[in-house]
């Protein structure tokens, strides 16, 4: 069933995400101030993309299991990001890093690939890490959760006790030994193998939030006992995620910061979801829809933009480029749709599951059996 209310949700944080970007145009600017508290606040679409991610996965992976499931889930996965985030970054490469001259050298090249497979380059510089993408940071906390999630199907109906466990040794046990778990995802803990600082880094948490707001979305008996009181909760829980972000209480990524109100809101909605219908505009359901590739492209818009209006003696850095930029992000997302997920990406995809049925084949289903029904002629 197509949740419509997560996909507006989707398309609400990455129009907060392309927002908070925004305000660089007006750096250094009489309006740099007030852009900041405008649109940094737009920055927790990040956090919110890291709960849905959770609760969706729930969603789509329910009564699947075992070593054929999990490996269409990884193809699928892999294929779904990828493929585009690849494209993207070579496209900054020559934007933004020099171009040719960028694979001149051995070690940019060995930068490149770590990047590519999502691996921290700087660990110590937690949670951004120095991909040579800059916004690659969140898919390399994204790729993380569906590889440790994946590898849980293969455990069938001990998924969530292999899941479980995993992330308590990584969030709680292996932290404590390395200076103490914490919800600071600056943190730096001293591990000999850097991606461990991605994998004991807290804003695992909000993965585990949206996890656990699925698995309670699919619980009958939990729901609102009437349409008032789910109103109520969708109004409140909405309302103090926007009195937390703009009051400047919490003013970072992270469940301590942004995420744990914006897990409170999630659960709201999903259980009020239930009771009542959360309908969203069609516009911003298709801003959901494009939202990977809005995420993905916009900021290489903004910077083309900005390059081509100082070309033309137009860069103001005035509003009006932030309203540019917004406006940019729209054609380049739909682009971007349709060429590298739709196209690129579902290609691939195709490709990974024939050689996943070529490896581990789905199970013969068996003839129905034909049922012969013997009549009693009685005189």
């Amino acid at each position: 069933m197509k949740l419509e209310w997560l996909q507006g949700l989707r398309g609400l944080a990455v129009l907060g995400v392309v927002l908070a970007h925004g305000r660089y145009l007006l750096v250094g600017t009489p309006h740099g101030d007030l852009a900041r508290t405008l649109f940094l606040p737009g920055a927790m679409g990040v956090d919110l993309f890291f709960l849905i991610s959770g609760f969706i996965m729930v969603h789509t992976t329910r009564g699947v299991g075992g070593p054929r499931d999990a490996a269409l889930f990884a193809a699928r996965r892999l294929a779904r990001v990828w493929p585009a985030y690849a494209v993207v970054t070579l496209l900054w490469i020559f934007i933004d890093r020099g171009g040719l001259w960028f694979f001149q050298d051995a070690e940019r090249l060995w930068h490149l690939a770590g990047s590519l497979a999502f691996l921290p380059q700087v660990p110590g510089e937690a949670p951004f890490f120095g991909l040579a993408f800059p916004l690659a940071w969140t898919l390399a906390f994204e790729m993380y959760f569906y590889l440790v999630f994946g590898i849980s199907m293969l455990a069938g109906r001990l998924r969530w006790f292999v899941f479980g466990s995993w992330m308590l040794l990584t969030l709680v046990l292996l932290p404590a030994t390395h200076g103490g778990a914490t919800l600071n995802i600056r943190q730096y803990l001293s591990f000999s193998w850097g991606y461990m600082q991605l994998a004991t880094n807290p804003l695992i948490y909000e993965f585990l939030a949206g996890v656990a707001i699925g698995l309670l979305y699919h619980q009958p008996r939990i729901r609102f006992g009437s349409d008032t009181v789910a109103w109520q909760a969708v109004v409140c829980s909405t309302g103090f995620v926007l009195w937390w972000g703009w009051s400047g209480v919490g003013g970072f990524h992270g469940p301590a910061g942004w995420g744990w109100p914006l897990a409170l809101m999630l659960l709201a909605l999903a259980i009020a979801s239930k009771t009542v219908t959360l309908s969203m505009p069609r516009w911003l359901v298709w801003v959901g829809t494009v939202s990977y590739s809005m995420y993905l492209t916009h900021y290489l818009g903004q910077v083309v933009l900005t390059r081509w209006l100082e070309q033309h003696g137009l860069h103001t850095q005035s509003w009006n480029e932030v309203f540019l930029a917004l406006l940019l992000a729209i054609p380049l997302a739909a682009i971007s749709h349709r060429l590298l997920e739709r196209g690129l990406g579902e290609w691939l995809r195709e490709k990974l599951v024939l050689l996943v049925d070529r490896i581990l084949p789905a199970p013969a289903v068996p003839e129905p059996q034909e049922v012969i029904k013997m009549a009693k002629i009685t005189p």
